[in-house]
């Protein structure tokens, strides 16, 4: 069997109606290979592209070195705990953790809310969605709209989807690069005036809308509403923004250390040297400024190298020894996450 390595992916880009074209432009994300595929894009309106997945039809592959075309779920059911770490598998089995996307969000994101865990397996069979998002880039017009201003309850915020009101019931945040928000269950969101995120979550897809500016209403735009389905998930109190907003984080340090992943902004003025023993799991890394190459040694002299550009990512398996990135350019950064789990816990709902 291949001794696992750094694995880099293909990006599987997604049309949205609030998408624009940065990712493809600006983001190095490319285009599907095949022609068929590439053909039924719009390159207008690109709103996401998951550069890691491991979420049914929508399997990410690996897009070069000795596992070139295998996906995501074929190497985890081949390399189990050397893939994402014993303790990691032990609890997710067959389920890749993570599903880590770019988004480009040009028109107004739907005003939306994600299920827990328990909630979502119930109704779901899936995963619940805690996510954070990392700014890349954000307009001047730029808002996240992000939990209540104050307690309300589900009548008046229901009341309010219907009259096209909701958005004033919302903290509204102006972002800028660099700045990071997490995202729990339950937590009623939204966004628009031209922003590029680059969010990691839980692999999990559940997305229930609420209120989509309008667009609900014209036969041209409209989409699922799930706002009668979502009453009961919704957390209905005022939301502290100091609890869930990093402003200016430093290099290095944690910006969210949540109960399912760690997310770490990491500015590159040196090679960094990467040990995944020490988080037994695998670990990621997106560059998110820059350009960085990623060199990994190995004994038996089938050493790798390649270059990862602004917007694309590495999955380091926990089996491999040590790597290094170096910074290519001289501003570079990454974000670093990776699993925690409790070693005496198993949760195998799901893919059993």
């Amino acid at each position: 069997m291949t001794k696992l390595h750094p694995l880099k992916f293909n990006a599987i880009l997604k049309n949205r109606v609030w998408g624009g074209k940065k990712l493809t432009s600006l983001y190095n994300q490319n285009l599907p290979e095949d022609d068929t595929e590439a053909a039924a894009l719009d390159p207008e309106h690109i709103g996401e592209s998951w550069i890691l997945s491991d979420m049914g039809a929508d399997e990410s592959t690996v897009s070069e070195g000795l596992l070139e075309g295998n996906t995501l779920e074929d190497i985890l059911e081949t390399y189990l705990g050397d893939l994402v770490g014993d303790a990691v598998y032990d609890h997710y089995r067959n389920q890749f953790p993570l599903l880590i996307k770019l988004l480009d969000i040009n028109d107004r994101l739907s005003v939306q809310v994600h299920p827990d865990d328990i909630i979502a397996e119930q109704r779901y069979d899936s995963y619940g969605k805690k996510e954070c998002w990392y700014v890349l880039e954000a307009g001047q017009d730029a808002v996240i709209w992000l939990g209540f201003n104050r307690d309300v309850t589900a009548t008046e915020f229901y009341e309010a989807c219907k009259k096209g009101t909701a958005d004033e019931l919302l903290n509204a945040f102006h972002p800028k690069k660099g700045e990071c928000y997490l995202i729990n269950p339950g937590t009623v969101h939204a966004a628009g005036g031209g922003l590029v995120i680059a969010e990691v979550q839980e692999s999990s897809d559940v997305t229930l809308r609420l209120y989509d500016w309008g667009r609900e209403n014209n036969p041209a735009t409209a989409r699922e509403m799930n706002l009668e389905e979502a009453i009961d998930i919704i957390d209905y109190s005022r939301l502290n923004a100091e609890d869930c907003i990093v402003r200016k984080p430093e290099s290095g340090k944690v910006i969210f250390d949540t109960d399912i992943f760690t997310l770490t902004e990491i500015k590159l003025k040196e090679p960094y040297r990467v040990v995944p023993e020490q988080f037994n799991s695998f670990v990621v890394y997106i560059c998110v400024e820059g350009t960085i190459e990623l060199q990994a040694p190995h004994a038996d002299g089938n050493n790798q190298m390649f270059r990862l550009k602004k917007g694309q990512l590495v999955l380091v398996p926990a089996s491999v020894d040590e790597c290094f990135l170096v910074p290519v350019t001289a501003s570079a950064s990454v974000l670093e996450t990776y699993i925690k789990v409790d070693e005496n816990e198993k949760d195998d709902y799901i893919n059993e």
